[in-house]
């Protein structure tokens, strides 16, 4: 996992976040899978990738110099041979183009005020050559992708608190040991995931070989802090703490920073031993990889050559239901259609709180059944109307706006237009683009049919 993996796998959910349109006060709470937009194939993020470190260094070489876009295709072609121009010019206008991006930050009134930046774009285009360079936010955006915490590099780290100490800077010393907490905790749960699984022999052989490095590291970072933790017991650094808390706002105690060095210490105990635990347990044979099943394979060669009665038998009664003659429905064809969330061009929430509403005459789908509600019985009353033709005749259009979720809920709960309609689910998928640029699709079309009475019996 590259840096920019983890530094983009950090940020996702704060940027679904930012763009969620939910209501606030809203009582629906329950999210869904955000449903993303592109290839899916990961193509467009990797070049803008690539292309951000190649600008960075291009900037260190050239001091910040604009660059052609011919000497990034010819990089970038290092891995992508047959890149094409059009896709790098592409990336760059999108990197060069800033989005708005809507914060909260604290008021004069103590409150947390709405404030919102543009300086968002991570790439710097000359209007007239089209070359580039990194802007502020990009040059940003790479450093902080390459800070990753690695506890191989927390050692200069703790250097930070001997320096910190002898400036006098006591204040800065928890947050300098919660930073190699950081790291050292996040390497005890990896260890801790790769004995869960031992699955994981890429992360497995990358400890394998900085073994040393980490125990070198550890006793590095265990070293300084031993020294600063003597060097808080001396009474000419005594002295100077007991000046330097009298002119802070907040109570300061010796304790704490030295309650601050001892968590690390004992972080770094805990840590070698779990490493050392790992290590013997590899070279005594007790850690062995298993491999990823494939259980839809497993199933396949199940149906062509039925497992040994004594494997069978135990599975069917662990899994098998209590009465066979029970069926239970297959939910997932429509679950398209169930999602409740907000379309990007519309602004029409797909779900409405009913208790908010003075009366319920007054909700949208309440006004929706009363302006389309008879005209809708009579043309199902026609002909079986499915969801595609409702949109192509236009059924989801009223005089006060756009009512598509409205419309979608009549094929959910038939008996919002008539008790004798029934939903058919054909196996064909559709895909349609309204007026507004929206795209509505679905792997199976439900249409909304008619059922005649049964005659009853002479």
């Amino acid at each position: 996992m590259t840096a920019w993996s983890k530094l983009l796998i950090a940020t996702t959910r704060l940027i679904d976040l930012h763009d969620s349109a939910h209501e606030p006060g809203s009582p629906f709470v329950q999210v869904s899978q955000e449903g993303r937009r592109g290839l899916r194939d990961g193509y467009w993020l990797d070049l803008g990738c690539l292309l951000l470190d190649y600008l960075l260094d291009l900037d260190f070489a050239t001091n910040s110099a604009f660059v052609s876009q011919t000497r990034c295709l010819e990089a970038l072609r290092e891995h992508y041979p047959r890149l094409a121009p059009d896709d790098l010019s592409f990336v760059i206008n999108l990197l060069a183009t800033p989005s708005e991006l809507h914060l909260r930050d604290e008021g004069e009134g103590g409150g947390r005020e709405r404030r919102g930046t543009k300086r968002t774009a991570l790439v710097e285009k000359q209007g007239q050559t089209g070359q580039v360079r990194l802007t502020a936010s990009g040059r940003q955006a790479v450093t902080l992708a390459s800070s990753v915490e690695d506890l191989l590099y927390s050692e200069y780290d703790a250097a930070k608190v001997l320096a910190a100490l002898a400036r006098g800077d006591f204040g800065r010393v928890p947050d300098i040991t919660n930073q190699i907490l950081l790291a050292i905790r996040g390497l005890t749960q990896e260890l801790r995931r790769v004995r869960e699984n031992p699955t994981r022999e890429g992360k497995l052989s990358i400890l394998l070989d900085n073994e040393r490095h980490y125990h070198n590291a550890l006793s590095s970072i265990q070293r300084t802090l031993l020294d600063a933790r003597t060097q808080l017991a001396t009474p000419v650094l005594m002295t100077r703490f007991e000046r330097w808390s009298e002119d802070q706002e907040e109570d300061w105690d010796l304790r704490m920073l030295s309650s601050a060095i001892g968590r690390v210490l004992n972080a770094i105990e805990n840590l070698s031993r779990r490493l050392s635990e790992l290590i013997a347990d590899i070279a005594e044979g007790r850690i062995q990889s298993m491999g990823v099943i494939d259980f839809s394979d497993l199933a396949s060669r199940l149906l062509s050559a039925p497992a040994r009665p004594q494997l069978a038998l135990p599975l069917v009664d662990r899994i098998m239901p209590f009465f066979q003659a029970l069926a239970f429905p297959r939910a997932m064809p429509l679950v398209p259609l169930l999602e409740s969330r907000r379309a990007e061009a519309s602004p029409v929430t797909l779900v409405f709180e009913e208790a908010a509403d003075a009366h319920a005459e007054q909700t949208r789908l309440s006004r929706f059944l009363a302006a389309r509600g008879t005209a809708l019985r009579e043309r199902v009353a026609r002909a079986p109307l499915s969801l595609p033709e409702a949109l192509e005749e236009g059924w989801h259009r009223v005089d006060d706006g756009d009512c598509l979720p409205q419309l979608i809920n009549t094929f959910v709960d038939t008996g919002l237009l008539a008790e004798s309609l029934v939903v058919g689910v054909e196996y064909r998928p559709f895909r349609l683009t309204l007026e507004d640029g929206r795209v509505i699709d679905g792997p199976v079309t439900p249409t909304l049919r008619r059922v005649e009475p049964a005659p009853a019996n002479p």
